[in-house]
């Protein structure tokens, strides 16, 4: 909501032109509560994990403690327009997250890790920029949007997400969700798709009779073409090459038919490493990012490199005013070398429903299989796994509700006859929007 003097005041202290803004809006939300995980290990006991709590075969992590951003993530926000004349408006987004559990203004406040969750690195050190874009429109054309800002694929994923893209376990397509594998290293498996893209431009479309679409191109290009770089341990390599990063995508959604929705998305990530030279000594330690993830430059092996991740989700749902039904799948595939090392593929289905005016529940179940292959492109693990998840929200005001959340999500365990791998989580907590 519009906070006149105290929006104009924050935003010019925060970017130093407020005064040049049509309208300026602060806003943001606090999600806080608690969280309880219970976690079951279902990989091989080795040397180097069978002392390890939740990491022997069959070995147990339970967790509660008080949590934030289990329904939605805490963020504070600053969005504003520019009237330019002939239907031209100008405006810009800035939005960081935050911690209102932990110490730290913004940055990650959950440590929470399962078997088979995402760790989340707790660093409240640093600004978590969520979004941040500058952008001009045109009235009956579309928009420009350029920065840090959502990809095709959570755009849409998100606008038709029962659970409302929650951090609990059991959404099997949801990236966000505490519910994914470690077991494969190829470009950050556990996730179903890369959620932000840095260094992008978006083309938006406006709802032309229930039509609309976007497209959004990513690049980062690092030339790093002399002899004799010093790396980051110190230690002298020849030339590094090039590096190469470059995301695009596109999304649609047609909902010019009354309770019906239809939409799609696709995204691709490349990571073009070229003209290496074998190194002298050493090891360069620099990364680079793909996707989410960090890929090490390591000069005597990674010759001339196509890193590739594509992204494909289709959503299918229809409102019956009683209950809105949504059918689902999404689909991750991972090359690297040119050769295929993993493909993720899951189906969802979803049910929400107001029970009351203030009262709302949610469910969705969802399956499907992980696959990974050897760089020499054999077979090497095939799993299958499920999710499930129920909610109910209760809404104080516009602006305040409580709300419960038990998910659960399992995969199988890498040998036969081994515990399979389990989340079971739950949360209770109070969301705030401002």
């Amino acid at each position: 909501m519009k906070k006149t003097l105290f929006a104009l005041a924050a935003v010019s202290a925060f970017a130093g032109t407020a005064q040049a803004q049509s309208s300026v809006t602060v806003y943001g939300l606090l999600d806080v509560g608690y969280l309880v995980t219970k976690g079951t290990e279902g990989r091989a006991t080795s040397a180097a994990t069978s002392t390890a709590a939740g990491y022997v075969n069959g070995g147990n992590l339970s967790t509660s403690a008080i949590n934030s951003s289990n329904l939605a993530t805490s963020r504070l926000g600053f969005r504003g327009t520019e009237d330019l004349g002939g239907g031209n408006r100008a405006g810009f987004v800035a939005e960081i997250g935050l911690t209102p559990t932990s110490n730290g203004f913004s940055g990650s406040g959950n440590s929470v890790s399962t078997p088979m969750g995402s760790t989340y690195v707790n660093n409240s050190a640093v600004l978590d920029s969520r979004q941040m874009f500058a952008s001009l429109g045109r009235k009956g054309l579309g928009e420009i949007r350029i920065g840090r800002q959502y990809t095709p694929v959570h755009e849409v994923v998100c606008a038709n997400n029962a659970g409302q893209c929650n951090a609990v376990a059991g959404d099997m397509i949801y990236s966000g969700a505490n519910s994914s594998a470690t077991l494969s290293t190829a470009n950050k498996a556990n996730d179903s798709y890369q959620i932000r893209a840095s260094n992008s431009v978006r083309l938006s479309t406006e709802n032309i009779t229930g039509f609309q679409a976007a497209a959004l191109y990513s690049s980062n290009l690092r030339q790093n073409d002399n002899p004799g770089v010093t790396a980051t341990s110190g230690t002298t390599t020849n030339a590094q090459g090039s590096t190469d990063y470059r995301m695009m995508g596109l999304n649609a959604a047609f909902t010019g038919v009354k309770s019906l929705n239809i939409s799609a998305a696709w995204q691709q990530t490349n990571l073009l490493r070229q003209n290496a030279i074998v190194q002298t000594s050493g090891t360069d330690g620099t990364n680079t990012v793909l996707g989410s993830s960090l890929f090490a430059l390591t000069p005597s092996t990674q010759g001339a490199v196509d890193g590739k991740q594509v992204d494909v989700f289709g959503n299918v749902s229809y409102d019956f005013g009683v209950a809105k039904v949504a059918l689902q799948s999404i689909s991750l595939a991972v090359s690297n070398y040119g050769v295929q090392t993993l493909k993720r593929t899951a189906n969802q289905v979803s049910v929400s429903a107001p029970i009351t005016p203030t009262v709302s529940t949610f469910a969705s179940f969802g399956m499907g299989k992980r696959s990974v292959w050897s760089s020499a492109g054999v077979l090497t693990r095939e799993r299958d796994f499920s999710g499930f998840q129920v909610g109910s929200t209760y809404s104080l005001s516009k602006r305040t509700a409580l709300y419960g959340i038990y998910g659960q999500a399992t995969q199988k365990a890498d040998t036969i006859g081994q515990i399979d791998f389990k989340d079971q989580q739950y949360a209770l907590g109070l969301r705030h929007t401002f």
